[in-house]
């Protein structure tokens, strides 16, 4: 008989870093859906400083599925750190591919919407999706995301092709 594994949905620590710096490499590697230059590879010691960063402002959010030891997905809002656009959160999503359509995004952006309600500074969440990714596409309107516009040629894939990126976006209304 097999032995069950636990999958837990936790806010990241730093003791985390290595395990997420893992599950970005690794979605990196199976997917060519992530094209954010800010989601470039860290290293453990500045995932380390990074997370730790976040847990300091009411405005940042890193959420990981762990899967035992292995995280399996993530979801990270970033709010930025100046008044004018501190109530903006842009949303970054991975999950291993091993893992997809089992329902985890849909899990993690749940959490950060309800998070984001109750944050008391959050009122827009953002997010770019690539127009081809159509699972995440339905994923973010399932929730209440609505296409703001296209960026055209916004992404160019490991072949050269270049891709339109969907921005999308969902007004938050506080508790």
């Amino acid at each position: 008989m097999k032995e069950a594994k636990e999958v837990i949905v936790k806010v990241a620590a730093p003791g985390d870093a290595d395990a997420l710096v893992k599950l970005l490499e690794c979605v990196r590697l199976e997917s060519d859906f992530i094209t954010e230059d800010s989601q470039e590879q860290l290293t453990k010691s500045e995932m380390e400083t990074f997370i730790s960063s976040s847990q300091l402002h009411d405005n940042c959010l890193c959420l990981l599925v762990m899967l035992d030891d292995e995280a399996i997905a993530v979801l990270n809002v970033a709010g930025k750190q100046d008044y004018s656009v501190s109530h903006i959160g842009d949303i970054f999503l991975a999950v291993r591919k091993s893992y997809w359509g089992c329902g985890l995004g849909q899990l993690l952006l749940a959490e950060a919407i309800d998070w984001a309600e109750h944050s008391g500074v959050i009122r827009r969440l953002e997010l770019t999706v690539q127009k081809r990714n159509q699972a995440a596409l339905h994923i973010y309107q399932k929730h209440g995301f609505l296409l703001e516009g296209i960026k055209k040629r916004g992404a160019r894939a490991q072949t050269g092709d270049f891709l339109d990126v969907c921005m999308m976006s969902k007004m938050i209304e506080g508790n």
